[in-house]
C-alpha cells in the first residue's frame, strides 16, 4: 500500500493520473469505441479520487508543511476536505 508521507508515492500516482488522461486523449484522437473512452475517464477519476485521499491522509499526518497555529491546521483540513469531497 503507499505510503502517502512519502513523496515518491505521490508522485507515481500523479504519473498514473497523467498517464491515464493522456490515454484518453489518444482513445478520442483514434476514435475508439464511447463506451471504451467512458471506462478510461472512470478509471481516471479513481486515480484522482486516490492521489486527493493520498494528499488528506500526508496533510492529517503533518507531512505536508503547514503554516500558523493548530487552530490555522484544523481549517485548513476541513477546507482540504470539504475541496476532496466536492470532486468525488
Amino acid at each position: 500500500m503507499a505510503n502517502a508521507c512519502n513523496p515518491e508515492d505521490i508522485k507515481e500516482q500523479i504519473g498514473r493520473t497523467e498517464g491515464q488522461v493522456a490515454g484518453i486523449r489518444r482513445m478520442i484522437e483514434t476514435e475508439r469505441d464511447c463506451s471504451d473512452i467512458l471506462q478510461q475517464i472512470v478509471a481516471a477519476r479513481a486515480s484522482l479520487q486516490k492521489l486527493g485521499t493520498m494528499l488528506l491522509e500526508a496533510e492529517a499526518k503533518g507531512c505536508i508543511k503547514s503554516v500558523g497555529n493548530s487552530g490555522d491546521q484544523v481549517k485548513n483540513l476541513e477546507k482540504i476536505m470539504s475541496d476532496l469531497f466536492k470532486i468525488t
